[in-house]
């Protein structure tokens, strides 16, 4: 009896020791990634082994990690354009979860040498007006659970110990390098929309590119839904309030030291204006 117990004991423990070995991958990159995160250190290049889907994992678990409870202040899309792809070597886009002391106000100062790899890009934002559990369907059943749109600067860090092997999984297990973002006033759908809007951001007195609404996934409304898809499938439940930045409008600029100023235009009309300064 007792040499059929310790057998039994021994195949769980041989169990146990297989069944950590094969979570161990994931489990170091989550350890990895939320030590760069809580120390300021540059994200770690994600073990090529990983798929997408082992690699949303490990986002979902750094993230509720650092989050130690916390509601999410909402969820970003990105790679959301041709180009953007290419760079990062996939052909899909990809989404992440925004931190709650991530948000800034319009004019607010960032450092470089706090954010090394500070990229800007000019956004819109929507605001969730009631909860979504369940996928959607289509566009019309999004349209129903938004209540707001407004203007928006995100500014990732890319602070990568590799940055020139960066892909899509490196970007979607690291949360889609999320750090800064701003967000302005929003307005009822039926009064602003998203698709018709043109963009401009100027630093330095310098115009540095254009962009219109269309730009993110050909539509606002195709990326805000693949967006909320993408994080019900991760787990998530998007709560009232929360805010969706659907994606970069025309290009990801790197950060450098001066003013900038992001102004969204719908025809001749300027409906918002959105500021940040980056210093040394």
């Amino acid at each position: 009896m007792k040499t059929r117990a310790a057998r039994s004991v021994a195949s769980m423990s041989l169990i146990c020791i297989v069944l950590s070995a094969c979570s161990s991958p994931e489990r170091r990159v989550v350890d990895e990634i939320v030590t760069s995160w809580r120390e300021q250190r540059a994200l770690p290049n994600i073990d090529e082994t990983l798929t997408i889907d082992s690699a949303y994992r490990v986002q979902t678990r750094s993230v509720r990690e650092q989050l130690n409870g916390a509601r999410p202040a909402g969820f970003k899309a990105g790679l959301t354009s041709a180009p953007a792809q290419a760079r990062f070597k996939t052909n899909d886009a990809v989404a992440g979860v925004l931190f709650a002391q991530g948000s800034l106000p319009s004019a607010s100062t960032v450092r470089l040498h706090e954010l090394r790899g500070l990229h800007i890009e000019v956004e819109i934002a929507m605001r969730i007006g009631t909860r979504i559990e369940q996928p959607l369907s289509d566009v019309a059943s999004l349209r129903a659970h938004i209540d707001g749109i407004g203007a928006a600067i995100e500014l990732p860090n890319l602070d990568y110990t590799q940055p020139q092997a960066l892909d899509g999984i490196d970007i979607v297990a690291t949360n889609v390098a999320a750090a800064k973002y701003i967000v302005g006033e929003f307005a009822a759908p039926q009064q602003r929309d998203p698709n018709a809007t043109d963009v401009r951001l100027v630093c330095n007195d310098q115009e540095m590119f254009t962009g219109k609404g269309t730009d993110s996934l050909g539509d606002q409304w195709r990326a805000a839904l693949f967006l909320v898809n993408k994080m019900v499938e991760q787990g998530w439940r998007l709560e009232p309030g929360q805010i969706l930045l659907t994606g970069s409008l025309g290009r990801m600029l790197p950060g450098t030291t001066g003013h900038c100023v992001a102004s969204y235009h719908s025809g001749s009309a300027q409906w918002a204006s959105l500021e940040i300064n980056v210093t040394e």
